[in-house]
């Protein structure tokens, strides 16, 4: 500790050393005080992200539910009342909302001004009587404060550790040449996956979907895009901008086998874009066979058993057929 905190080295350094390791401990210190309320600060940040994250997705929740029950509701009479209860609850709720934020300004003040009353009190009453007390008091506590800050900031200083050189050595140190490397041959790297879906996946996905002349929920699609995008985070709303991107219309109430809700519709879906006329032409090297076949095209296979391939008469075009059940 004593060589911590009194450097021997040298004369100039050890002279030095108690401006230098104040200057170099206090910024030290000062980060170890101040550590638990920085970690508190951070619990309370993520906590707050949490709840956030957590009213995001019951508010979510709900209005799926409240849509779907009011496209299960035929009666046109009860759907207007069950619209205008929502919008009376919310209403409800933002009064109450406003009237307790109200509250808690003024319950602030109130305490803002009776702190402040008290201090004022404390100030002209007990004042005079404190500074005669504590006057002889100030000087020797400022100095004992001083001086334990400083014996806390040499201890915190960082150590600085140089190994001397030993006699003859410093002639033998030389500066070494680098020495230039030929650089190895990398190989190639493949380029990484899309770890999100793209609106012209989400318009093949609809369109195989709908082939059948049944509508798909939102629902289905951010499913059958999250197993094929692992990494993706979707959501009803992520699938609404991807099919907004992608020209597709979503209604708000659509009828499928898997239930009632918003989605698209069979009849919205609009057509596939051609694929280009011009085939792609692989380099073919030495002792390899040309495949020129039409159907050397991507296809997206569904759970409902259908695929999309060329069509072989006319490359311009893309079919949907059913996917055969042989092994």
């Amino acid at each position: 500790m004593t060589e911590k905190i009194f450097p021997t080295e040298r004369l100039i350094p050890t002279l030095l050393y108690p401006v230098t390791g104040l200057a170099a401990g206090t910024p030290v210190l000062l980060r170890k005080l101040t550590a638990p309320q920085r970690e508190r600060r951070a619990e309370a940040a993520a906590l707050r992200a949490k709840r956030d994250e957590i009213t995001a997705q019951a508010a979510e929740a709900a209005e799926a539910a409240f849509t779907h029950k009011l496209m299960a509701e035929a009666d046109p009479v009860k759907r207007a009342a069950m619209l205008q209860a929502r919008e009376a609850a919310e209403v409800t709720a933002r009064q109450i909302e406003l009237e307790q934020a109200k509250a808690a300004r003024k319950e602030q003040r109130t305490k803002l001004g009776d702190t402040a009353g008290a201090a004022a009190l404390l100030l002209i009453v007990g004042g005079p009587l404190i500074w005669s007390l504590a006057r002889p008091w100030i000087q020797p506590g400022i100095g004992l404060l001083l001086g334990v800050w400083w014996i806390a900031a040499l201890i915190h200083a960082p150590a600085h550790r140089k190994a001397a050189p030993a006699e003859g050595e410093e002639d033998q140190e030389q500066a070494v040449p680098a020495v230039e490397e030929e650089p190895a041959e990398e190989d190639p790297v493949e380029a990484p996956r899309a770890t999100v879906p793209t609106p012209v996946e989400t318009h093949s996905l609809t369109a195989s979907l709908t082939a059948s002349g049944c509508s798909v929920l939102l629902t289905r699609l951010a499913a059958d895009l999250g197993a094929a995008h692992p990494s993706w985070t979707g959501s009803t709303k992520a699938v609404r901008a991807l099919l907004s991107q992608a020209g597709v219309p979503v209604r708000e109430g659509v009828r499928t086998p898997d239930g009632n809700g918003p989605g698209v519709h069979h009849q919205d879906v609009p057509p596939l874009p051609s694929p280009s006329e011009t085939p792609a032409v692989a380099n073919v090297g030495p002792g390899q066979s040309a495949n020129a076949n039409a159907n050397n095209t991507r296809e997206w296979s569904t759970r409902e058993g259908f695929v999309m391939q060329t069509d072989p008469d006319n490359p311009a075009r893309t079919i949907i057929v059913g996917r055969s059940t042989a092994a």
